[in-house]
């Protein structure tokens, strides 16, 4: 366990960030039940004590490494709107790519509204709302310099929508191991296609739908 206090602001940033990097690490082995403070803080080797040092909640770390992800995930998606590559389809390859392979994104999207949000102060729970409104409404001003007829208010509109319609079809598409298991070999047709399809079936419907 490193047990060298951090001083400097540099070293701060350091440590900080290696707790929410342990909790990611842990995500990807296993996410339920939800990584303890303790299990969190052992991943990062520190103690408990540090860990609410730097956050006041665990749920503080979850949605620290959330707004991470998103930040990352627009920066990708700036840089494609802005590029001379750019096109409609490719941002629809993105976007699902994103939907369909980061499950860490997606699954800490899902547990924000009912349990992260929860057990966070309301000044730490403004800023994350205002950082990541942030974030979509400047993905929207460049987005409605790529398409002719489009609206400010509709390229929001479009990336909330599909943002959140993303994560109900993710959850559906990836049930924990238990509900796999309960309905395999199971004729089902709730339970047929795939999540790359799926997703961008319904891409294509939002869009057609908000320009119709």
């Amino acid at each position: 366990m490193d047990k060298k206090r951090a001083r400097r602001p540099e070293e701060k940033e350091i440590r900080k960030q290696s707790i929410v990097a342990a909790l990611r690490e842990l995500l990807v082995k296993q996410k339920h039940p939800l990584p303890s403070t303790q299990e969190i803080a052992e991943a990062a080797g520190v103690t408990k004590g540090v860990i609410y040092f730097y956050f006041k909640t665990r749920e503080e770390i979850f949605l620290t490494l959330h707004l991470q992800e998103t930040e990352s995930f627009f920066k990708e998606m700036a840089e494609l709107l802005q590029g001379p590559e750019y096109s409609l389809a490719k941002l629809k390859k993105k976007i699902i790519h994103q939907f369909s392979q980061n499950e860490i994104f997606m699954f800490v999207g899902l547990i924000i509204p009912g349990i992260l949000e929860s057990n966070v102060d309301r000044d730490f729970l403004y800023e994350f709302k205002k950082n990541t409104s942030d974030g979509m409404d400047e993905l929207a001003r460049i987005w409605l310099s790529r398409e002719t007829g489009f609206t400010i208010a509709n390229a929001r509109k479009f990336i909330l929508r599909f943002y959140f319609l993303g994560l109900m079809l993710w959850q559906h598409h990836n049930p924990p191991k238990e509900v796999k298991e309960a309905f395999l070999n199971k004729n089902l047709w709730l339970l047929e296609g795939e999540l790359d399809q799926t997703l961008s079936e319904s891409f294509d419907w939002l869009w057609k739908g908000m320009n119709s």
